[in-house]
């Protein structure tokens, strides 16, 4: 973990997050290309993960097979999902990409 994200809450830290230079993986449509060769970006924290942890069913897009069905009936759907796509979103809207312009 970087140093400047110590001591931060999960949700700052989630809203903080910001993908390696070079990435071309689309967060917000779950598809594209990443450069380190993994399906899902292994830095993401936790927070913002919207995916199934067991069918990997992605909450934010409904791409994948849902292991419940269309009526969603897991644990994870019910007490974590909700939580983890409104943050996911303000994360999206936040734009991650840009990088502050540091002034001197």
């Amino acid at each position: 973990m970087r140093n400047d994200m110590r001591g931060l809450s999960p949700v700052e830290r989630a809203l903080g997050f910001v993908p390696c230079d070079g990435c071309d993986w689309d967060f917000e449509t779950g598809e594209g290309l990443a450069p380190c060769g993994r399906y899902f970006c292994p830095n993401l924290p936790d927070a913002l993960d919207v995916r199934c942890p067991t069918c990997l069913f992605n909450f934010a897009t409904g791409a994948s097979n849902s292991q419940c069905g269309e009526v969603h009936t897991c644990r994870f759907s019910h007490e974590q999902a909700p939580a983890r796509v409104e943050l996911f979103q303000r994360w999206l809207a936040s734009d991650p990409r840009k990088t502050p312009v540091l002034t001197g």
